[in-house]
């Protein structure tokens, strides 16, 4: 083990070793801890014979296991949690947050705290990271070069990541910070990478964020080629005979795997990157990103048009001739034929999904049995629909048998649960996967997951500051120009061509979206403030705003006048209008403002009635710049 918790005994048998595994602390025969350098055969420290333990009052102690007398080894620091053994052969207490406090062998440590943000490098063994708000936040460097998280709030927890993640934070060019974004139908203070742009690089728990990247170029799904301009997303590409699959993972990891074993032949090593997508660029190289689009691993290549899984083990990316720019090689003698496996949108009878996917026609739902222990259904931002823990076996696998029936197989193809059937295809549709008969009779479906509030924003605003506004009965060209929009300043474009055209100091992006008879107008910049209420002349608006660090404003306007007005976080605040107390009554929530600082999209959309998507977001609007003043 890598660390002595406070209270645990060092049992015997027990060793904590450094992080290289060079020193271990451990029982000698003599029933003494003592710590050993393993290269030289030397102890470097020694304890009186007893149990060893780190006490609540932060003393290293040994107590005999009689109820005998329980003594001091010496070693002690008001706040010590945790006990670690260092490569240079020293032990070291830390705090519960991983912060350095005393060294055996240098005696207290001086550490540096810095707050709001730090470049990952900088945060060192005697320097960390925190932020003081309503839960204090700490990122700390333990001994083996991972960064541990830690959340100073009822029942205390933490996180780590790993050091693989932690050496690719360390950038030039961007720091680790806190910033408000999306955590499922929640916003919370999220600890993220940001460059010197201010675009989001890395954050933490991805599978919260929903991402949707620019779209890709269409290939068939679950065949054995990627074109240039295609992109995998929990997706899967199969050799021509079945013997091998490519898949992308979503713990970030790329792999190529054996059929029927599921036996790993290659990966690229990205399991630390967390969700995200592999892309074959217009460039033609091979490219795993993570959720916020950033680069974690390249094959290095160019001029790739196509990448081609082979039944001979290899995977390539092959240039416009058919020449090989760049390959792996693994596993090639022992591949046989596989012919079961299921492609596209189907399982069909007597199919298999393994290390596979199945993709809806539009290509935006995908069904993947991961690591043969969880079934899980993606939506088109990478959010998890549904998903089955398959508990039965280990390495289970979904089966359409010639029955039939809709079966969990086992390793050796032993049946351990029949989940639904009998039928004749099992098909992947937008949002869902149905098990079907031939006339189209649905037998069994995934189960439909709850309405989604936020993924529409996270298409478009990544740094957690936006303002978001629905007008009720107008057109998007009235509403923009009811927002100070100068007549001949609007034009047509997507959000990401709007967002290059605005200088952050001078203007604010604005975006007005159709959602049937209403326009959603977007705005982005910095010094956000909610728009006038003339806005609302003659029909109804509801806005909510939000700047980074700041409390949000919640607004509702009835024919050019405030008729609520929820901001200033106060609790005890009581809904001024119909329509908020008819949306809060829907949410289970009694308080606007709370309502506003933790649902604030799903208040702004069960008030205005409108249910955007992200389709509704992607596709081109009427834009403007609007100028301050």
């Amino acid at each position: 083990m890598r660390e002595l918790l406070q209270q645990d005994r060092l049992r015997a048998g027990d060793e904590v070793l450094s992080p290289s595994g060079r020193h271990a602390l451990h029982y000698d025969a003599r029933g003494a801890a003592v710590l050993t350098d393993r290269q030289r055969a030397e102890v470097r420290w020694r304890s009186e014979p007893g149990r060893l333990f780190l006490d609540g009052d932060g003393v290293l102690r040994v107590e005999d296991g009689t109820g005998g007398p329980v003594r001091s080894t010496g070693l002690a620091c008001p706040g010590a949690e945790v006990l670690v053994v260092t490569d240079d052969g020293d032990l070291e207490l830390l705090s519960g947050e991983r912060v350095r406090l005393l060294n055996s062998r240098l005696g207290p440590v001086g550490v540096t705290a810095v707050a709001g943000a730090a470049p990952a490098a900088a945060i060192t063994a005697d320097r960390y990271l925190f932020r003081q708000g309503e839960h204090r936040q700490v990122v700390a460097r333990t001994p083996d070069g991972s960064l541990r998280v830690t959340t100073d709030e009822p029942g205390s927890w933490s996180f780590t990541l790993p050091a693989r993640l932690a050496r690719w934070l360390e950038q030039d060019g961007t720091v680790l910070t806190w910033r408000i974004l999306p955590n499922g139908e929640r916003l919370a203070w999220t600890l993220c990478l940001v460059d010197a742009s201010g675009d989001l690089r890395w954050r933490e728990n991805p599978r919260q964020a929903h991402a949707y990247p620019p779209p890709a170029r269409p290939h068939a799904h679950g065949g054995p080629e990627l074109p240039r301009g295609g992109r995998l997303r929990h997706q899967s590409l199969t050799s021509p005979g079945g013997s091998r699959t490519l898949v992308h993972e979503d713990d970030g990891n790329l792999v190529l795997y054996a059929n029927p074993s599921g036996r790993a032949l290659w990966s690229t090593g990205t399991w630390w990157a967390g969700d995200g997508w592999v892309d074959l660029t217009d460039a033609g190289d091979l490219v795993v990103r993570n959720s916020c689009g950033a680069p974690v691993w390249r094959a290095g290549a160019r001029d790739g048009q196509r990448l081609r899984v082979g039944d001979d083990g290899g995977v390539a990316l092959l240039d416009a001739l058919g020449r090989e720019v760049w390959g792996v090689r693994a596993g090639s003698a022992d591949a046989v034929p596989f012919p079961h496996v299921g492609r596209g949108p189907a399982l069909r009878r007597g199919q298999s999904l393994g290390n596979h996917s199945l993709t809806s026609a539009d290509g935006g739902t995908v069904l993947v049995c991961q690591a043969g222990r969880r079934l899980v259904l993606f939506g088109p931002g990478g959010q998890r629909l549904w998903e089955r823990y398959l508990w039965e076996t280990d390495r289970a696998h979904l089966a359409l048998d010639d029955d039939g029936v809709l079966r969990l197989r086992a390793r050796d193809g032993s049946a351990v649960a029949r989940l639904a059937g009998p039928a004749d295809e099992l098909v992947v549709l937008p949002g869902e996967a149905v098990l079907r008969c031939a006339d189209g009779t649905v037998v069994w479906r995934t189960g439909r997951p709850p309405r989604d509030y936020t993924s529409w924003l996270s298409a478009l605003v990544h740094d957690g500051a936006y303002c978001a506004t629905v007008v009720h009965d107008i057109d998007p060209d009235e509403a923009l120009r009811r927002l100070g929009a100068r007549p001949g300043g609007i034009a047509t474009g997507t959000w990401s061509e709007l967002r290059k055209r605005v200088d952050p100091d001078s203007g604010v992006a604005v975006a007005a979206f159709t959602l049937g008879w209403h326009t959603l107008l977007v705005q982005a910049g910095s010094r956000l403030a909610p728009p006038r209420p003339n806005l609302s002349a003659g029909t109804f608006a509801v806005t909510c705003c939000r700047e980074a660090g700041a409390d949000p404003a919640f607004l509702v306007f009835r024919d050019g006048a405030v008729v609520a007005d929820h901001r200033g976080g106060d609790p005890g605040d009581r809904p001024r209008a119909p329509e908020v107390r008819r949306a809060l009554a829907a949410m289970g929530v009694d308080s606007p403002a709370r309502a506003a600082v933790e649902r604030d999209l799903e208040l702004l959309c069960r008030t205005a009635e409108v249910h955007p998507t992200p389709l509704d977001v992607v596709r081109p609007a009427r834009i403007a710049v609007i100028g301050r003043g």
